[in-house]
């Protein structure tokens, strides 16, 4: 327990991130039409909370977990990428949903997990 609590400690940006991404993924696919888009880039938003992008993120989050808590680093710069990756899309969607009439804040807790990530990758470990 104390390796972990340990893990805990140091490297939290990584287990907070990747629980943020399962949180979001799980939203995603409990509640579907959640981002619904009546404009000209509905086709965008309207995938964006269905099963094809919200299980891949679910998983994704939940992977990184798994391996924060089996201690594994091997795929930490994969699942940065990706989480960047993705929560680079939602920032876009939340913007353009305030941009159009539909005021949220989501962008900018989008944002600033957008920074969290690209500081965590920049940085890295405390432990190398």
């Amino acid at each position: 327990m104390s390796d972990l609590k340990k893990r805990l400690r140091q490297d939290w940006q990584f287990i907070l991130i990747a629980l943020t991404t399962a949180g979001v993924g799980l939203n995603f696919l409990i509640h579907p039409g959640l981002l619904e888009d009546k404009s000209t880039y509905a086709f965008i938003m309207n995938v964006l909370d269905d099963a094809v992008f919200s299980v891949p993120i679910m998983v994704a989050g939940i992977i990184g977990v798994i391996l924060f808590f089996l201690g594994k680093k091997q795929y930490r710069s994969f699942l940065l990428v990706f989480y960047q990756f993705v929560w680079m899309i939602l920032l876009l969607a939340y913007a353009w949903r305030a941009i159009s009439g539909f005021q949220n804040s989501s962008w900018i807790m989008a944002l600033c997990i957008n920074i969290a990530i690209f500081l965590l990758a920049l940085w890295g470990d405390l432990d190398g």
